[in-house]
């Protein structure tokens, strides 16, 4: 069953908010996140999803592999994805939410000079059915934020944007804008969630490969750990996609608490093989054939318990992890 939740974004200054009357108010047991999924090839992956019957589904980004700015061409792909039997079973069961990354924003390694950034960005709340009366119709960029579950047992998710307001890779500028930094310090300073997740297209913690990560943008990647160290600010989850493999990161210094990202790619377009690569966050190996992850929530505690699990095209855990989100 759908479970309640709230929908927030900054509208001139504020976070907006409003309810989904018709879902029930019970805490969220399990939340599914992808990425990579390659709209021509066959997806096991995601009968395995339907199978799990998850109350939230996210998606990381790559969505669909657009590359194009021809917006009907978009559209297609898109609806190729959400005319899938397995598809249309996870929209029954969960609240789907996302965000995106290069190839369903338009183009490889694309940022702010993407031509088509607004037009593609409408295809996409299509595509997630994000309600026309929603702000993100309104604002520049994708990032967006949902609270699921009653006070006291209750997580909220926050989508960031790594494209819309992105400089050139090289230049040391911004990758979330001014705009939606100050909505992100807003998000953060004032949940009341037990639960913060924090869901990047790309990679926060990897710095050693050669792709696309935050390490990138030097200053963005230390004003957003600046950020996550503030007492005032909770402990957060990140949840990563793009790479074609899943790993979990962890850093243990720089914000004064147990530092996660979980990555989770391809949902079927898998790197293969069983090398490894740089990175010296990294828990244990990666994982390369076709994966998602998931979230599971024990709310017996005082302190919930979040295990992340990376787990195979069959949902067959093969990496895992129990995190406890304080300093």
């Amino acid at each position: 069953m759908k479970p309640l939740f709230v929908l927030c974004l900054v509208v001139a200054g504020v976070l907006e908010a409003w309810s989904d009357e018709a879902s029930e108010a019970g805490p969220i047991e399990q939340l599914v996140f992808v990425s990579c999924f390659k709209q021509t090839r066959p997806a096991p992956a995601m009968e395995s999803i339907a199978a799990l019957k998850p109350d939230v589904f996210v998606w990381m980004g790559d969505n669909v592999y657009g590359d194009t700015e021809d917006m009907a061409v978009l559209k297609q792909k898109y609806q190729v994805v959400k005319d899938l039997p397995a598809y249309q079973r996870v929209l029954k069961e969960a609240t789907v939410l996302g965000t995106w990354d290069d190839h369903d924003y338009g183009d490889n390694d694309a940022g702010k000079e993407f031509p088509k950034r607004a037009e593609s960005q409408q295809v996409f709340l299509d595509f997630i059915d994000e309600p026309e009366v929603s702000p993100r119709r309104k604002q520049e960029g994708v990032y967006g934020l949902r609270d699921f579950g009653p006070e006291g047992k209750q997580v909220r998710v926050i989508l960031l944007d790594t494209r819309y307001h992105r400089d050139p890779i090289g230049s040391d500028g911004t990758m979330l804008g001014e705009a939606q930094w100050a909505w992100l310090e807003q998000a953060l300073v004032e949940s009341k969630a037990s639960v913060n997740i924090v869901v990047s297209s790309i990679q926060f913690l990897p710095e050693g490969h050669r792709f696309e990560k935050w390490s990138n943008f030097p200053k963005e990647q230390k004003r957003m750990l600046e950020l996550l160290a503030r007492n005032e600010v909770p402990p957060v989850l990140f949840l990563s996609g793009d790479r074609h493999l899943a790993e979990i990161s962890l850093d243990t210094e720089r914000v004064g608490y147990p530092l996660y990202d979980i990555t989770s790619s391809s949902l079927n377009l898998p790197l293969g093989g069983a090398k490894d690569e740089p990175n010296d966050h990294r828990v244990g190996r990666n994982f390369r054939p076709a994966n998602f992850g998931t979230l599971s929530f024990d709310w017996s505690r005082k302190i919930p318990v979040v295990t992340a699990a990376i787990r195979d095209q069959n949902g067959v855990p093969q990496r895992a992890v129990s995190i406890e989100l304080s300093r």
